[in-house]
């Protein structure tokens, strides 16, 4: 026992600073995970077949034990997750949860060679999980705020299942009451299996219908905030039991308010959530039109904030931190964004948040499927871990068309014995590496390096409303209209990329292959369009129509087989709590932005307004 203590007191004092001061204390209950382990089971058609013991010693690994045709994984751990130790047994035993609702269970025969092994659990990162944007339309929404809470379960247990424990959601405006009672159950079920939650809410953010702290009037006045965040801010965590607080700061990504003001209500959160054992992070945006001569950028004023206040250092799409080139909200690449973060983990705690899915007019909702994503969090984890950032927050929008590949795949990089291998995944589904590998050199050598991305996914109405603070740097379409060179020069890189295009043949996950597909049918869609504006308009825009028919046809048959939230409707147009009544599949459903390009040069209609899908006035207010 002295020489157990003796270990403890080293280990302690060796740690950064920030490591000292941990999110509150929670713990994995037994119940729960036995619970958990018989649904597995019972999935797997092995009921029990398999038990456990929680043994408390030093260690964090897991033995297998057999005995009389049955296993029994001895969890040996004394920290508190020890449950992420059980999971890590079962993962390597061959029960993989690569989506909430798939379960992929080996057969008996298959267990008996496990006998004797040992696993240990070594994560990246102290703190490892997803921000579940409920400002956009998918199934968190209707899981956690609306008619679908099965959803939020099923999201609880896969967390639990592939060693996260941290989570938070965008809460949106509705009764307080709603609020609180929707939360209540999933949240207690996160914190029996040892996860934090967390809320994701405005200072003053009227974006996108964001629940916020501060109402327009009082973003203008000292007085009026701070009564508001005293009296909105208590309310909240009298009645949601959490562990943090995520914060928008700004009226939107793009406008900000006083900036010493905005200091103050940091300064006041931290102050109150300090006295409830609730951490607060500061979420760190990457546009760059927001500049004071006293404090620089304004997404990084949480630098001038009281140590207690955290930050959450956020990129977009899927560029790395150390892409040469990320062309996003003004910037050249995100090392500014990453200075800042390195900077800040030595004064507070700072975590990073990449995104896996970016739904505007990018990714998801288009469909196109990029490999680079894969590359780019495997990169970004291997640098964080190497630098001590001691957590990450997953940005995702959903996770159909084939996205929860992606954020699998990042809940497998938080493995140390996985040596933050992108293809991690792909090797637990079975796939031959080598042939992924090939997508992501691909990907990496045109849509990145050689810029494609930008011709191949779609303006929105911000990069038309804003062309000089465009969210991707872009040449809009009615710019290709007038300048001809430009069109010659993204028909030739785009022609170089349909000649090398790798085979999709031998991808065994129907759903991985069938993306891919779509995504380099788009290559000839975009071709033909912008063969369109320099001749044969008619019969370039119908050439075009022919390959959008074709990639509709794909994703018709994809929904028909691989849609697993009917309730959720995120494939139909329908009512919910966010400013876009449609789910995010709605506009891949129906290929809509391919469209639109294509009527954009047909009717030679360069309006934002035309054929657009947001509603300005919701998003905004």
């Amino acid at each position: 026992m002295v020489k157990l203590k003796l270990i403890s007191l080293l280990l302690f004092l060796s740690l950064p600073a920030w490591s000292l001061d941990n999110l509150r204390s929670i713990s994995a209950l037994e119940d729960t995970i036995t619970r958990d382990l018989n649904l597995i089971l019972k999935k797997a058609n092995l009921t029990g077949y398999i038990s456990y013991d929680h043994i408390y010693e030093y260690g964090d690994y897991a033995k297998v034990a057999c005995n009389k045709g049955r296993i029994k994984l001895k969890i040996y751990s004394l920290s508190k997750e020890w449950s992420s130790t059980f999971y890590f047994a079962l993962q390597k035993l061959g029960f993989l949860f690569p989506h909430p609702r798939w379960q992929i269970s080996p057969e008996k025969e298959e267990l008996t060679k496990y006998c004797g092994k040992k696993f240990e659990w070594k994560p990246a990162l102290k703190y490892r999980g997803f921000h579940f944007h409920t400002l956009h339309p998918n199934e968190w929404v209707h899981g956690f705020l609306q008619d679908s809470p099965e959803i939020a379960i099923d999201t609880i247990r896969w967390l639990a299942r592939n060693q996260q424990n941290v989570f938070d959601l965008s809460l949106l405006r509705m009764p307080s009451e709603d609020i609180y009672k929707k939360l209540k159950e999933p949240f207690k079920l996160a914190k029996s299996f040892g996860i934090h939650a967390g809320i994701s809410l405005g200072l003053a953010y009227h974006q996108q219908n964001s629940f916020k702290l501060v109402s327009i009037l009082g973003s203008f006045s000292d007085d009026i905030s701070r009564r508001e965040i005293a009296r909105n801010l208590a309310n909240l965590l009298e009645n949601i039991d959490i562990s943090y607080l995520n914060i928008e700061t700004g009226t939107s990504k793009f406008t900000s308010v006083n900036f010493d003001r905005t200091l103050k209500w940091m300064n006041q959160i931290a102050k109150v959530t300090k006295k409830k054992n609730v951490k607060v992070m500061v979420k760190a945006h990457i546009s760059t039109n927001q500049n004071n001569k006293k404090f620089g950028n304004y997404n990084f004023l949480a630098a001038h904030a009281d140590s207690e206040v955290g930050v959450l250092a956020h990129t977009v799409f899927y560029y790395s931190l150390n892409d040469p080139s990320a062309p996003m909200y003004g910037n050249k690449n995100f090392s500014k964004m990453r200075d800042f973060m390195l900077k800040e983990n030595e004064k507070r705690r700072t975590w990073f948040s990449p995104e896996t899915s970016y739904f505007i007019a990018m990714d998801i909702g288009l469909p196109l499927y990029f490999t680079e994503y894969l590359r780019a969090r495997a990169e970004d984890m291997k640098f964080i871990h190497k630098n001590k950032i001691e957590g990450q927050l997953t940005f995702t929008t959903g996770q159909e068309n084939g996205y929860w590949f992606f954020d699998w795949t990042v809940t497998l990089l938080n493995n140390l014995e996985y040596k933050f291998d992108p293809l991690i995944g792909a090797r637990l589904l079975g796939e031959e590496p080598k042939l992924l590998q090939k997508h992501i050199d691909f990907q990496n050598k045109h849509f990145t390096k050689n810029s494609l991305s930008s011709v191949i996914t779609f303006q929105n109405m911000a990069d038309e409303l804003f062309p000089e603070h465009k969210i991707h740097k872009r040449v809009l379409i009615k710019n290709l209209m007038e300048e001809k060179s430009q069109v010659e020069n993204q028909i030739y890189r785009l022609a170089n990329a349909i000649n090398e295009t790798p085979s999709v043949e031998g991808i065994k996950n129907p759903e991985i292959k069938t993306m891919l597909e779509i995504t380099y049918l788009r290559l000839e869609h975009a071709l033909l369009v912008r063969k369109a504006i320099l001749s044969n308009m008619k019969s370039n825009i119908k050439k075009a129509k022919r390959i959008r028919k074709k990639a509709e046809i794909l994703m018709e048959e994809f929904i028909t087989k691989f849609e697993r939230y009917p309730k959720a409707k995120i494939f139909e147009t329908q009512s919910n709590l966010t400013s876009y009544q449609w789910g995010y599949g709605y506009t891949a459903k129906k290929l809509h932005h391919w469209r639109r390009e294509e009527q954009k040069i047909k009717r030679e209609n360069f309006s934002a307004f035309y054929m657009s899908v947001f509603d300005p006035l919701d998003i905004l207010f």
